[in-house]
């Protein structure tokens, strides 16, 4: 009984669980926004353009890494949490790499001295964007676990698209081999292409979570 009392009143003093599900939206939303931006500089030959989309994407993991440091320190001050702390933190950080990497696929076309994309990582942008969406999707139901075979359908959906990704990613690099044989071209677009890799993997990582999180509760 009054190990009962002390977790009612522990609940009505910690920050509240639906926050946990308000900040992975937010997040899956940065990730969507993200994707939508890096879909429109893959496409664009002009440098001013691309330097005004990679502005747009460096806002976005800002606000997207504030959204993750909060969920983590809450971690520490929230008494009873939605689910297990380490699929919490795991799915967070899963999510935030989602976007880490979309800046970090812009970064690595400014050092390199590349901001023109193959017609394969433009697809891949697509790709990206429809993974995140998927993702969105998905977040937006685990708050209810009535929406558990839902969100397994979309999370199968999200590995379809990863393997699509991947399908991409082979033509490019072969056709880059192919037709491309100046040393620095292929180290930098490799790095371009493991990036775009990346990214969608995460998606994939995050689909992951939330299937543990989910066959852990039905």
């Amino acid at each position: 009984m009054a190990h009962a009392t002390f977790g009612r009143i522990m609940a009505a003093i910690s920050p509240k669980n639906d926050n946990y599900f308000v900040l992975f939206n937010r997040l899956a939303d940065c990730a969507v926004r993200g994707s939508k931006v890096l879909a429109l500089m893959a496409a664009v030959v002009d440098q001013a353009d691309f330097q005004k989309h990679f502005a747009d994407i460096r806002k976005i993991e800002s606000e997207a890494d504030e959204y993750t440091k909060e969920i983590l320190l809450s971690l520490h001050k929230t008494f009873i949490t939605p689910f297990d702390r380490r699929e919490i933190r795991e799915l967070a950080m899963a999510l935030d790499d989602i976007i880490d990497y979309m800046e970090a696929i812009p970064q690595s076309a400014e050092i390199y001295g590349h901001t023109k994309f193959t017609p394969e990582m433009v697809a891949l942008a697509q790709i990206l964007l429809r993974a995140a969406e998927k993702v969105r999707d998905a977040v937006a139901m685990l708050s209810d676990m009535k929406n558990a075979e839902r969100i397994l359908r979309t999370c199968e959906e999200i590995s379809k698209i990863e393997g699509e990704a991947d399908h991409i990613m082979r033509s490019g690099m072969h056709r880059l081999f192919e037709e491309d044989h100046d040393a620095r071209t292929l180290i930098r677009s490799k790095q371009l292409y493991d990036l775009f890799e990346e990214a969608v993997d995460s998606c994939e990582d995050v689909a992951d979570v939330m299937h543990g999180v989910v066959l852990e509760r039905i």
